[in-house]
């Protein structure tokens, strides 16, 4: 392979590391992960190799013509250092030669869903196509220059790749709870996503531009909750008009252009709530009205599956885009599986069930000393009990892991608790009862071999300064003392649900994880 001057490792490196260090680039990766990017010169390849890693796909799978260069790339997430520290590494193979990048968590673990990796897939995969393939032109005075944001590139390849070739496979439990599993491509994947299509990005992008300049607009006065749903120009309109009979057709010289700017759609978007009814946007255009009354699909696991699903992209009030598909459930009708959120200048992948339950275990294992957590029955039983809980729309507190010497401490932030005569462990005829404690105002409280000893417990403000979280739901008083509280207590796991459902766990003054 012929190789030019411009391709040594020198070059090659010096350019990566600048790119990826890049402001940009670092909050889209903190963004997704709560993780920093890290130069690895001497990796631990014994430890790669057994782990097998992903292919980063399908970006990197490129031959770059201008230099002979063939650019490829593979990801080894959830890599565990010791038990409190988990890592992610990126190799890079341009050339010949190898680079290597460590994600590497900045609050507490955070393991990496298949979205995670695609997301990634698509930041590194951009910087190198976008950036290093025409760095050689800068010694003629040309630098790269692009007419779109780095993030609204990773966004509209993101969601073009999960429609074209997915990443993950999407399945129903009893419950109706999605959980997830990798789904491998085969070369006629990699084949299709290649090169994607630039005009089907441009479309995207300028919705992605639209949604975010509809998250502060008011109509007549009041904020705005809207919806789209996001018919692919791949297929024509014939099609939709078969697959989905709920649609309500506009007239085709009503048809109206987003170029046409909030004031032209004014009126539009008032037509869908975002809830159950969406407007139809195909080829940049609204065309129409839908209805959704029931999930689209009942699983996505299948290539053929995931193109069917209807993208829906809902703008609420609250400063939030949320990109996501409906699945049809045996006991939901209509379950929201979210692919991206926008909130409060910042994306968010959401963590689906099978993520949030590891972590839950994590860290019960580290403050429930008392308690063998792995043991069968006990996990389980916690987790029906938050399902319970979560679906009552009450909300609720609970502190998990408090020791006997915290609990008989006088200065611990606590007040007007309830005591139980004796703890109550999670025994099945104990749940609807704990589910019952919960809905009172206060925090339900566990000890370190999680069994309840305490409820309605009122948190008192403790006195820690703890910055502002990002977060828009930790502004609620809920999340607020809780946050506070699992940073004064280190030792415990504060868990909290929203009237919303959320189901969010706090450590160290820090959000973990958070199952949506």
């Amino acid at each position: 392979m012929a190789r030019t001057q411009v391709q040594t490792r020198e070059f090659l490196a010096s350019r990566l590391n600048f790119l990826i260090t890049t402001p940009e680039v670092l909050r889209l990766v903190y963004d997704i992960t709560t993780c920093s990017v890290e130069w690895l010169d001497y990796p631990d390849l014994e430890a790669l190799e057994h782990s097998g890693g992903r292919e980063l796909f399908p970006c990197f799978t490129t031959y770059l013509r201008r230099h002979l260069m063939e650019v490829r790339g593979v990801i080894y997430p959830n890599l565990a250092e010791n038990e409190h520290v988990i890592y992610h590494v990126i190799r890079l193979d341009l050339a010949d030669f190898q680079f290597y990048f460590r994600l590497r968590t900045t609050q507490t673990a955070f393991l990496l869903s298949p979205f995670h990796c695609r997301f990634l897939s698509m930041l590194f995969g951009r910087l190198v196509i976008q950036h290093l393939s025409l760095a050689a032109r800068e010694q003629e005075g040309v630098y790269p220059f692009t007419a779109y944001s780095l993030e609204e590139h990773v966004v509209a390849d993101y969601l073009q790749s999960l429609t074209l070739a997915p990443c993950a496979t999407i399945k129903l439990d009893a419950q109706d709870n999605p959980y997830i599993g990798s789904m491998l491509y085969t070369a006629a994947d990699l084949r299709r996503c290649g090169l994607l299509d630039t005009g089907r990005e441009e479309a995207v992008i300028r919705a992605w531009r639209l949604f975010k300049r509809l998250l502060y607009y008011s109509v007549e006065g009041q904020r705005l909750f809207t919806g789209f749903a996001i018919l692919s120009h791949a297929q024509p309109l014939a099609y939709y008009r078969r697959r989905w009979p709920s649609l309500l057709w506009f007239h085709e010289a009503n048809y109206t252009s987003l170029d046409l700017g909030l004031q032209a759609l004014r009126q539009f978007l008032l037509n869908a709530d975002g809830r159950s009814t969406f407007l139809a946007m195909h080829s940049g255009k609204i065309v129409g009205l839908l209805k959704l009354v029931h999930g689209a699909q009942q699983q996505l696991t299948t290539t053929a599956a995931w193109r069917a699903a209807l993208p829906l992209a809902t703008i609420s009030h609250r400063g939030r885009v949320s990109i996501w598909v409906a699945l049809k459930g045996r006991k939901n009708p209509r379950i929201r599986l979210s692919l991206l959120e926008y909130r409060q200048g910042h994306l968010h992948i959401p963590l689906f069930q099978d993520i949030f339950w590891q972590e839950l275990e994590r860290q019960l294992k580290e403050v429930c000393s008392g308690c063998e957590v792995s043991r069968a029955g006990v996990l389980p039983r916690l987790k029906s009990l938050l399902e319970v809980v979560r679906r009552s729309g009450h909300g609720a507190i609970f502190l998990l892991g408090l020791s006997q010497s915290r609990l008989n401490d006088p200065h611990t932030p606590i007040e007007n608790q309830v005591q139980l005569a004796e703890p109550v462990p999670l025994a099945e005829p104990w749940l609807q009862h704990l589910a019952g404690l919960a809905k009172s105002d206060g925090a339900v409280i566990c000890n370190d071999r999680l069994e309840a000893v305490q409820f309605r417990a009122r948190l008192k403000p403790a006195d820690i300064c703890l910055l502002p979280d990002q977060d828009d739901l930790g502004s609620g008083m809920r999340h607020q003392v809780t946050r506070e509280f699992s940073a004064y207590a280190p030792d415990i796991l504060g868990v909290c649900i929203s009237q919303d459902s959320y189901i969010s766990l706090y450590r160290h003054g820090k959000l973990v994880s958070r199952l949506y």
